[in-house]
């Protein structure tokens, strides 16, 4: 902070000769009022416009706290009302606890007419005028033009003029006769105005006295300066208008935004509090308990896909399950995909307990903006804008009628909802997603119906009955946002992380890793010996485990180790007690609730059973689970088929399997052997294969398909058949 300000006093004195031509109002100027007379430029359109009439009460407001001597009001009116909105700032002009006057230096007609009845004193240029001070439909002579309507705006301007005129003392009947054109006024002199006519006085007609009482006009002045020295006011007089006040006001507030300080004590606390940034850092291994989460929301961050709204949902949900202090959205986007955005905006920023912000940095547009009222809190920075989230295509063309109305009811119903559950303004909200949404607040319009709303950050801060537009504050990072909530806890990003990232790709290709995996797993079980085949089983389990483990799934060394012990009963059924059925059925039961279970999300299940607002069903949680165990399953099968038909007769099969090992050609169908005789039971031969149980054997110049009795027999050992039922051969050593 200390470098800061040096720097922008520099600069305001080397644009002070710009600020001193254009009448701005420096940041120093605005806090040394006291005393002095306040000298303000009117003009039709600062008070033809409600942003304009916001500026000038926030104007008053600060004169009359800054306890300004005297407030002297620069008339140039020349065009008449339109509309009845500049009434409440004429009331205000009355109500004022300080002295005014007003200066008529060329015209006061329309509204500058009513200011100045408003005033406590009136002083005019020898050339001006003053008057005509009915809506211009108003003054109309066909009353047949005239509805119901117009009339009833009449009748409240008439009753606002008399009110003014008798507060400050001016006469009645000219204050009428500015509005209503039925109004007569006699003079000693003769008829001011006639039937039909509205009033408008000249310089020397208002300042003209009947009974000892001016007309209008207190008095005839050159400048505002022989107006200051008639009203004996002392001090230096400060000029400003409404607008020259507004723009230096938001100087004064952004250049009022506080400098991030270097904060030794939460640099010394992210060191223990930050996640695991090395090569093989996990999300889960990094508690967020009372640490400030950070989600950086980037260029694309809303328009890659389900998987950036994926990794929020889990975030969010994460920081619930620890006990974050909050979550705050670095955001800076163009914008991305509606449908997702619902989702994240209604389900999981709702159900959560802790304090959530939006960082607008600098932009927050379509989905960012929907986001952004889907929070707690809304800062921005001093140059960003907010907003422009009308649903269109992918291609960025907009939709079909039939669609978008659809599509934006829908969307409206969202961001209302969200923007009344954290307290923002619905219509805001809505006017950010139709053209057609017209914002008003207390009577005053803020944006026209024809356009999509976007706010830029004065616009988003400004404080409209009592309250900001949208924004809570302005910040230059998210330190300062940090420092003016309160916040205490150590900052934490949350972003995929060390091989995270890899991590998501391989869960993407799951299925191939299970086909691959039980494909490789079922060749290696029929082939003797320990081969390719179950290398490569193993390196895609080991890829699958990994993967799914990384992104934040149930997959970890408890579900790794019951693979295993499925494959090693599926070994033991295989190998050790052929057809015992339960040693195969356990294990194959395992290594389905194995892979199954690997692919579910651990916080989404966490949030389930916990019984969290918002969580999925059981279903939905377990659905694309089993769904991509199903797809490895038949993948695996038809891996399996397609291997036992095609590789053998493959120069990698016969790498595999040598020749001499399975002679080339089948085995005799034992429907021959049987043809010949019942039984092999005593029959002699000798191993051609390792028998691990099951392999093959030679019996009279004949090979059949044989398994060993209870114990691994090596190739080439004589042998001696001591079982034959069906097509099931049992041999053991002779």
């Amino acid at each position: 902070m200390g470098s800061l300000v040096p720097k922008f006093w520099l600069i305001v004195g080397a644009l002070g000769a710009a600020v001193a031509v254009d009448q701005m109002v420096a940041q120093d100027e605005i806090s040394d009022w006291k005393g002095k007379p306040l000298i303000i430029s009117l003009q039709d359109d600062d008070l033809g416009d409600s942003k304009r009439l916001r500026e000038f009460g926030r104007l008053l407001d600060r004169a009359e706290k800054a306890k300004v001597s005297m407030i002297i009001f620069d008339l140039d009116f020349d065009r008449p009302a339109y509309d009845l909105d500049f009434q409440n700032a004429v009331e205000r002009v009355a109500a004022l606890a300080v002295p005014t006057v007003s200066y008529v230096s060329s015209s006061a007609i329309g509204p500058g007419a009513l200011v100045a009845l408003g005033s406590d004193s009136i002083y005019m240029s020898v050339s001006a005028i003053i008057g005509s001070a009915a809506i211009e439909s108003m003054a109309a002579d066909d009353d047949s033009k005239e509805s119901q309507q117009v009339f009833q705006a009449q009748s409240i301007l008439k009753a606002r003029a008399r009110s003014l005129a008798t507060e400050k003392g001016h006469r009645i009947d000219v204050a009428e006769a500015f509005v209503d054109h039925n109004q007569k006024i006699d003079a000693p002199w003769g008829r001011i105005t006639e039937e039909g006519e509205i009033l408008t006085l000249t310089a020397d007609e208002a300042v003209k006295k009947i009974e000892g009482k001016p007309l209008l006009a207190k008095g005839i002045a050159e400048s505002i300066g022989e107006v200051i020295r008639a009203e004996k006011v002392r001090g230096e007089p400060i000029e400003t208008s409404p607008r020259d006040f507004a723009a230096a006001l938001n100087r004064e507030r952004l250049s009022g935004v506080e400098e991030a300080e270097s904060v030794t004590q939460g640099a010394e606390g992210n060191a223990s509090g930050e996640p695991d940034s090395s090569l093989f850092g996990r999300r889960e291994e990094g508690s967020y308990a009372g640490k400030i989460v950070v989600v950086d929301i980037g260029e694309d961050s809303l328009a890659t896909g389900k998987a950036s709204f994926d990794f929020m949902d889990r975030t969010l949900k994460k920081a619930e399950l620890d006990g974050a202090e909050a979550v705050i959205f670095d955001m800076d986007t163009p914008g991305g995909f509606a449908w997702y955005t619902e989702g994240l905006v209604l389900d999981s920023l709702q159900s959560i307990s802790y304090p959530t912000y939006t960082f607008v940095n600098t932009r927050a547009e379509s989905a960012g903006a929907i986001i952004a009222v889907g929070t707690s809190h809304i800062y921005m920075r001093p140059a960003a804008t907010i907003g422009s989230a009308l649903v269109v295509t992918g291609s960025g063309q907009d939709l079909n009628e039939s669609m978008n109305d659809k599509v934006t009811q829908m969307i409206i119903a969202a961001v209302r909802n969200a923007a009344e559950l954290n307290g923002h303004n619905p219509d805001v909200a809505e006017a950010f997603v139709t053209r057609e949404k017209e914002v008003r607040i207390d009577g005053e319009v803020i944006h026209e119906a024809g356009n999509v709303l976007n706010l830029n950050t004065i616009e988003a801060t400004e404080i409209i009955d009592g309250r900001p537009l949208l924004a809570k504050g302005i910040a230059r990072n998210l330190q300062e946002i940090i420092k003016q909530e309160g916040l205490e806890g150590e900052i934490v990003n949350a972003k995929p992380l060390g091989m995270e990232a890899f991590a998501h790709w391989i869960q993407k290709i799951s299925v191939l890793l299970i086909v691959v995996g039980l494909a490789g797993a079922y060749l290696e079980i029929n082939s003797p010996g320990f081969g390719l085949p179950g290398l490569v089983s193993v390196l895609a389990f080991g890829l699958f485990f990994f993967g799914n483990y990384m992104a934040g799934n149930l997959a970890g060394y408890e579900l790794a180790v019951l693979l295993v012990l499925g494959l090693v009963l599926i070994g033991v059924e295989v190998f050790l007690f052929p057809g015992a059925v339960i040693p195969g059925a356990v294990g194959a039961a395992l290594v389905l609730v194995a892979l199954g279970l690997a692919m579910v999300d651990r916080v989404d299940l966490e949030w389930k059973w916990n019984d969290l607002p918002g969580a999925d069903s059981w279903a939905a949680i377990f659905r694309q689970s089993f769904f991509m165990l199903s797809l490895g399953l038949v993948g695996a099968l038809l891996a399996v088929l397609s291997g036992m038909r095609f590789i053998p007769h493959t120069r990698f099969g016969n790498r595999l399997i040598l020749e001499e090992t399975v002679p080339s050609g089948a085995s005799i169908e034992l429907s021959e052997i049987e043809a010949k005789k019942d039984s092999y039971v005593g029959l002699s031969g000798m191993t051609t294969t390792d028998l691990l149980p099951s392999g093959k054997g030679k019996f009279d110049g004949k090979y059949f398909d044989i398994v060993a009795d209870g114990e691994f027999i090596k190739k080439g050992e004589i042998i001696e058949i001591v079982q034959h039922e069906g097509s099931r051969i049992v041999v053991s050593r002779k």
